[in-house]
């Protein structure tokens, strides 16, 4: 099973990626329910169904919930601050999240990092939007800032995930989009340049469809095929290409998602927190969710 801590993604190259610490140790599979301790609270918060658990998998979530801390820094497990806080609706969410790993497989030490990643870490990144483009509802609740690289097949999947959560969150959420090309992938950089001409005719959509379609297909010569199918004025486009405001304003994205820790593509930010969830529907649908209730 893949960790949530090692979502499928294009990574830096090795001399720009940071070391990551070492996991936790996870817990040994034989290790009984509560880590050996007596007495532990072994029924779900109520609403919440855990049938789909098996023996093994309601040890594991029972271990987990009665030894995490209140999300809301209560003096009580994550398990009774779900029960017994009313005021506390992100202990409950956290339980169902350690739910919903327990039943894809993830150890007790993913499910912890998991956790301390959605739940436990605050930080937020002030992110410059102004020239990125944008879709969506402007006076959105939800602000989403993608990096991505056209390149990068992890993104290309998860392309479709975020076009159905714009369908779905209609008027509640928005989209920007920012250029994070990574150096292994020899046309990202060139197809960033291209989309940011494009941009600069106000067909920056319609033109990364072309993109994304023709994913393996980024040549130079290809880059201008699709400017014309998208309807483009070539010559403007050319022009534009190889300015140096378009390449400053690749570079400019690129930048400040290092500043921000980006290491892979594609990294997602909810709100300017960074989304470290699996890129999936309903993984980026609970976030949201989460994220509205506020």
């Amino acid at each position: 099973m893949l960790s949530v801590c090692a979502l499928p993604a294009c990574a830096k190259t090795p001399s720009e990626a940071k070391s990551a610490p070492a996991a936790t140790p996870a817990t040994p599979e034989g290790t009984p329910a509560g880590g050996g301790s007596a007495g532990q609270d072994t029924t779900p918060p109520p609403g919440l169904d855990i049938s789909r658990l098996d023996d093994f998998q309601k040890k594991v979530f029972f271990r987990v919930v009665n030894t995490e801390p209140s999300i809301c820094g209560q003096a009580q497990s994550l398990l009774q601050s779900a029960k017994k806080d009313p005021n506390c609706r992100r202990s409950y969410n956290a339980v169902r999240y350690v739910a919903h790993l327990v039943d894809q497989g993830f150890t007790d030490s993913e499910i912890g990092d998991s956790l301390a990643k959605r739940y436990r870490n605050t930080a937020t990144h002030n992110l410059d939007v102004s020239e990125a483009p944008m879709a969506g509802n402007p006076n959105a609740k939800i602000t989403l800032v993608e990096f991505a690289d056209y390149e990068c097949p992890h993104c290309k999947r998860f392309q479709p995930v975020l076009r159905q959560i714009l369908d779905e969150f209609k008027g509640e959420v928005k989209l920007y989009f920012k250029h994070y090309p990574l150096p292994q992938h020899t046309q990202a950089r060139m197809a960033a340049e291209a989309a940011t001409a494009a941009q600069k005719q106000g067909k920056f959509w319609p033109y990364e469809e072309k993109l994304w379609a023709n994913q393996d297909n980024l040549t130079p010569a290809e880059l201008e095929k699709y400017a014309k199918e998208t309807g483009l004025d070539v010559a403007k486009f050319r022009q534009d290409l190889d300015s140096p405001a378009v390449k400053a304003r690749v570079q400019k994205d690129r930048t400040e998602g290092s500043a921000a820790g980006i290491s892979s593509t594609p990294t997602l930010f909810i709100n300017g927190r960074e989304y470290s969830d699996t890129h999936d529907t309903e993984s980026l649908r609970e976030w949201i969710k989460e994220e509205l209730q506020k």
